[in-house]
């Protein structure tokens, strides 16, 4: 799994820079400091609220779960190292008006250091306030020639920003390790007034 956390950090890297890594990320974009906070959802049991104020977002984070901020975009691990997640706020013109399923399929099919990328399924986040869209399929790391499989979903503030999770889990006995915790984790993502 090390070989997908250095690709996470770069993932990390790409992300910021598209949406929150600087101040002129904003320019052309409505006016981050007057987004409306939404309440954080309630974490299940045991799980924490996280959030990133630069990018302006929370969500619940299950036990154990190491998670932190890199200016725009956030970096959460499972305990186990078998699951690597990415979040990241898209503020530019092409993320405020695109549709939600086009955003996540692009994102899915322009993931580097991946090759053989295949999209499976394409559905909704399930209890999630946020038009949204959420493709889930499989890709092999090129160094390590390792099976992933990957989610990305897309949340979308129509005309305002579209904040992207992307998941990288190792298969555990031919299914995603911690589906579930991603499920849940993905459900709770809230948006926030960014920190500018």
């Amino acid at each position: 799994m090390r070989a997908t956390a250095l690709l996470v950090a770069a993932l990390i890297a790409g992300l910021a820079g598209a949406g929150c890594g600087d101040d002129d990320d904003f320019t052309g974009s409505p006016n981050p400091a007057k987004e409306q906070s939404d309440p954080p959802a309630k974490p299940p049991p045991g799980w924490r609220t996280f959030k990133n104020p630069r990018a302006g977002f929370t969500l619940s984070v299950p036990p154990g779960w190491p998670a932190r901020a890199r200016g725009g975009a956030s970096l959460i691990r499972s305990s186990d190292h078998l699951v690597a997640v990415t979040v990241a706020a898209d503020r530019s013109e092409a993320a405020r008006t695109a549709p939600p399923q086009r955003y996540a399929q692009r994102t899915f099919g322009a993931l580097p250091g991946f090759r053989n990328l295949k999209p499976e399924t394409v559905q909704d986040v399930r209890s999630s306030p946020y038009s949204n869209a959420r493709v889930d399929g499989t890709g092999t790391l090129v160094k390590r020639r390792q099976l992933q499989h990957i989610t990305v979903a897309a949340f979308q503030r129509p005309r305002r920003v579209t904040y992207t999770v992307v998941a990288f889990s190792a298969p555990v006995a031919g299914t995603p390790a911690h589906a579930g915790d991603i499920n849940l984790l993905l459900a709770s993502l809230r948006a926030r007034r960014p920190t500018l």
